[in-house]
């Protein structure tokens, strides 16, 4: 471009086509010097605004990426102009950079409002879904907003039709495994140990890869699996018709409503069973998923529950979820506050998960034990925007900042575990790797739980673990707990030489039991699908 003025429409849109594949190519300063150039000959153009954002964002700077996403939306506005593919890509990355920020309202309506603009049907369903992940974060949304959320989104899939219908007898139960988190994913890493220990004599494991993206991760994956599928290039009528040519008897769909997922693909009613789990926290909301994946802590009370879920519970006796600690993890360390002489309170969960009613708490908790301090660790805290706008909210709900640390993204973040005493759960969405990993660094983690099966996950593993106790099912508890722990430095000491042993040997490490318990819990799936669809005598 070499700052030339450009004279006409075409060398515009050329400039245009060099900054973009510049920004997919991370040359991010390239980008914006070229977009610079354009705007001095073209004001009004709003695919280059919306570039400007995506650079924002790479950049970590979300405050400015919602300011440009703003001048965008009034951009097509002004213009005239009916792009409504790009006007709901402008009001989806709202949504993403407000679920960021921790503004789950807005996240969820700018969701809705993409879902609901968008032209292309494959897309609609992505912002539906979008809304209904945002939605884990809302501590007031009830089980009725979330079935309106579900039939919005269900809705979407009535144009599929189901496969017809099979009696299949295989020698060995054929079991399916359909993510885009196949690799170094918290959901890929929870899935090594069961396709490890999965008995071959009596089980048959295909794995649906729908992302291309590999690592040691996938290899590892792909190893232990009997068959291995790239389906990140096809449809979703072609992934499904794909699993039921290979004839899989029980399906199991590891995203639901997380990033990449492919529950349209479920609507085609590829396999006998299907289930939903691990890689989220809540209800698919589709009839055509027959069971959710829980344990005996998670599901709570059965029939409370239920009202959650459209699909059937099954609950796994001890945990549905299984941990391999690093073998590379640093050693342990003696808990920080015997040498710092205060407490370090932290939490490296996403910030999107840390809402305003949970930093109320830990402020309370804060002023509840003297000196202490807070650290919180997440990638939004990597640029100056994210941290100042953490700062400016957590002062409007009283925070003494001077006790406030905020880290960004950073390799070998485990040995920062060693810098927090104690670890504190989110709320209503809580941790899940995060949880394990602070346990393995020997930080013990209060966890706050209700009746929502989304809030169970710190709960459910403590109780695993042996210590339910620190566990909360109230606000007022929860802080009790905390305090408690924090003033009592021979516990702590304890806990952070302890925990990693306790792990070791607790079921949450446990892949034989566990691979036992999923492999009972998908023959009781599928004996109880198949002997209701038999015909009568």
């Amino acid at each position: 471009m070499n700052g030339k003025r450009l004279t006409n429409i075409n060398e515009v849109v050329a400039a245009y086509r060099e900054a973009h594949a510049a920004w997919r190519a991370k040359h991010l300063g390239d980008a914006r010097r070229m977009i610079k150039e354009i705007r001095q000959s073209v004001a009004n153009f709003p695919k280059l605004t919306l570039l400007e954002a995506f650079i924002a964002r790479d950049s970590g700077e979300p405050l400015t990426e919602l300011s440009l996403l703003r001048q965008c939306l009034a951009e097509l506005e002004s213009g005239g102009t009916k792009d409504l593919g790009l006007t709901a890509e402008a009001w989806s990355m709202i949504g993403s950079a407000r679920h960021v920020l921790g503004e789950t309202r807005e996240a969820i309506e700018a969701f809705s409002r993409a879902a609901l603009i968008e032209p292309s049907l494959a897309q609609k369903r992505v912002e539906a879904s979008n809304t209904i992940f945002a939605a884990n974060s809302a501590a007031d949304f009830t089980p009725e907003d979330f079935r309106a959320l579900y039939r919005r989104y269900e809705a979407l899939l009535a144009p599929i039709h189901p496969f017809p219908k099979r009696r299949l007898r295989h020698d060995r139960l054929r079991v399916g495994y359909l993510s885009a988190d196949l690799n170094a994913h918290p959901v890929g890493k929870l899935l090594l140990p069961l396709l490890a220990r999965h008995d071959k004599t009596r089980f048959e494991v295909y794995c649906y890869a729908a992302d291309e993206k590999g690592d040691d991760v996938t290899e590892r994956l792909r190893a232990a699996a009997d068959v291995w599928r790239n389906v990140a290039p096809l449809s979703d009528e072609e992934a499904a018709r794909l699993i039921y040519d290979d004839e899989i008897d029980v399906l199991m769909e590891l995203g639901v409503h997380t990033k990449g997922n492919r529950l349209p693909v479920l609507a085609y009613r590829p396999a006998t069973v299907q289930i939903c789990g691990i890689g989220d926290v809540r209800s698919s909301g589709l009839s055509c998923a027959d069971y959710f994946l829980s344990d005996v802590w998670c599901a709570g009370d059965e029939t409370s529950a239920q009202e959650d879920f459209t699909e059937r519970l099954l609950r796994l006796p001890h945990t549905h979820f299984c941990y391999t600690p690093p073998e590379d993890l640093p050693p342990l360390v003696p808990p920080p506050c015997l040498s710092r002489g205060f407490v370090t309170f932290g939490s490296f969960n996403n910030a999107a998960k840390i809402t305003d009613e949970t930093l109320s708490l830990w402020n309370e908790l804060l002023l509840r034990v003297p000196k202490s301090r807070l650290l919180l660790k997440h990638k939004l805290f990597s640029g100056e925007e994210g941290r100042s706008f953490t700062r400016e909210r957590m002062s409007r709900l009283g925070f003494d900042l001077s006790r406030v640390e905020l880290r960004g993204f950073s390799q070998g973040h485990m040995l920062e575990y060693r810098d927090m005493d104690v670890a504190l759960d989110t709320y209503p969405y809580t941790g899940g790797m995060t949880t394990f990993e602070a346990l393995a660094m020997g930080v013990p983690v209060v966890s706050r739980y209700g009746a929502r099966h989304g809030t169970r996950f710190g709960y459910s593993i403590l109780q695993n673990l042996g210590l339910g106790e620190l566990a909360a099912p109230s606000k007022e508890q929860y802080i009790e707990i905390a305090a408690a722990l924090a003033t009592d430095a021979e516990l702590l000491s304890t806990l952070h030489e302890k925990l990693r042993s306790f792990l070791a040997a607790s079921l949450l490490t446990d892949a034989a039991q566990y691979a036992a318990d999923m492999e009972t819990a998908y023959l009781s799936a599928w004996n109880e699908t198949t002997n209701k669809e038999a015909p009568p005598n």
